[in-house]
């Protein structure tokens, strides 16, 4: 009779090789057990909320805040005269404590204030002024005018075409300029200062 043998028993392994074998599968097993990491893109890299993200607010080059008044831009026609004579009632005005600090601001006070008088004072004025010149020597010239001035002055045209009278826009408000040097020239001892060839932007006390 043959005998059975009986499979012989692995042989122990060393401390030190179990702890190399560890070590080996280590990193294996790591991976294995780590939860999957999607990758991350380039726009995903930086999650800024937008509100968070402000841009610094532009100031006006001029430092001053911006303009709240509506305004409506109105040519003017006016003989080299009128307009240097409109640039010295606006300098008197200022010395004689007038509030309006630029030569627009004082062109739209002049159109204001012809308005408010009385439609008896304004045919008046017109009766008594020199006539108009025929022949054409000045030119037109722009100003950006609180859009309530010229309402102001629609309206009192409104009131001299009652009388038969009819005037553009620019030609009434060229009497009103008138109007304003007159005044100003009054009030200044019946003299004008002579303006410089170019105005400040804006005149400061």
């Amino acid at each position: 009779m043959e005998q059975k043998k009986t499979p012989s028993k692995p042989a122990r392994r060393s401390l030190r090789d179990r702890n190399k074998t560890a070590i080996e599968q280590a990193p294996a097993t790591a991976a294995a057990a780590a939860p999957a990491v999607a990758p991350v893109t380039a726009r995903e890299e930086v999650k800024t909320p937008a509100a968070a993200v402000q841009e610094p607010k532009k100031q006006a080059k001029s430092g001053r805040p911006a303009r709240t008044v509506a305004v409506t831009r109105q040519g003017i026609y006016l003989t080299p005269e009128q307009f240097n004579n409109a640039k010295a009632a606006y300098l008197a005005d200022w010395k004689n404590g007038g509030e309006a600090n630029t030569f627009t601001l004082w062109i739209g006070e002049a159109i204001t204030r012809h308005a408010a008088r009385s439609l008896k004072a304004r045919l008046r004025f017109a009766a008594n002024k020199p006539a108009r010149a025929e022949v054409r020597t000045g030119s037109s010239r722009s100003f950006n005018v609180p859009t309530s001035s010229i309402e102001l002055m629609r309206a009192a045209i409104s009131q001299e075409q009652a009388e038969e009278r009819w005037l553009s826009d620019s030609s009434w408000c060229a009497e009103a300029v008138d109007a304003a040097i007159s005044t100003s020239r009054e009030r200044n001892g019946g003299e004008l200062p002579t303006p410089p060839a170019r105005l400040p932007n804006r005149l400061v006390r």
